[in-house]
């Protein structure tokens, strides 16, 4: 049984761009809207599931087939700072998003810790039914998250991961795991 994940990061917002945490209602940036007609031309999946975020949906909508949507692939929740800005937090709470930057098991803002994201996005992970091409499109976090569960990594390797929008990860399974695979452009 042949089962690939393709693991794309969303197309960047207003809110990516000027520093603020994300809301589930962040459309995508116009300029980024010619990138995805390029991108869709790159992947043939077979099925393309979204995070519920309007950013990841408008997103998926790019490769024009039916889509759905699962909770599981869904944005950190960052609590009480969604919406606001890094700067804003900064001022109100340094020490508490210091902590937040560097410690996986903080949630100092009553929402997710990167330690339970990480058993979301292991389960979801482990329950991925289906045979063949899925292109889940989603959050850099969720992907970076992604890539510590399936190469063993802790969960601080994360701070040390760089992923822009449209950045992409292929993951392909056999023998009861998950392998990270690179394949060439063209």
């Amino acid at each position: 049984m042949k089962n690939e994940l393709i693991l794309l990061c969303h197309a960047a917002t207003h809110a990516m761009k000027a520093g603020f945490f994300p809301t589930l209602d962040d459309p995508i940036e116009h300029l980024e809207r010619p990138l995805l007609s390029a991108l869709a031309s790159a992947y043939t999946p077979e099925r393309v599931v979204t995070s519920p975020a309007l950013a990841a949906v408008e997103t998926g909508r790019a490769f024009g087939m039916a889509m759905s949507t699962d909770a599981q692939w869904s944005d950190l929740d960052h609590g009480r700072w969604q919406g606001r800005s890094l700067k804003e937090i900064y001022d109100e709470d340094a020490d508490g998003l210091s902590a937040w930057l560097s410690e996986p098991d903080s949630a100092v803002h009553g929402g997710e810790s990167l330690e339970a994201l990480r058993t979301r996005v292991a389960s979801a992970l482990d329950v991925q039914p289906h045979e063949g091409v899925t292109l889940i499109v989603t959050h850099a976090i969720v992907v970076k998250v992604a890539l510590a569960v399936v190469l063993e990594a802790p969960l601080a390797a994360v701070y040390r991961m760089d992923l822009e929008p449209l950045s992409a990860i292929t993951l392909t399974r056999s023998d009861n795991a998950w392998r990270l695979r690179y394949k060439p452009l063209v």
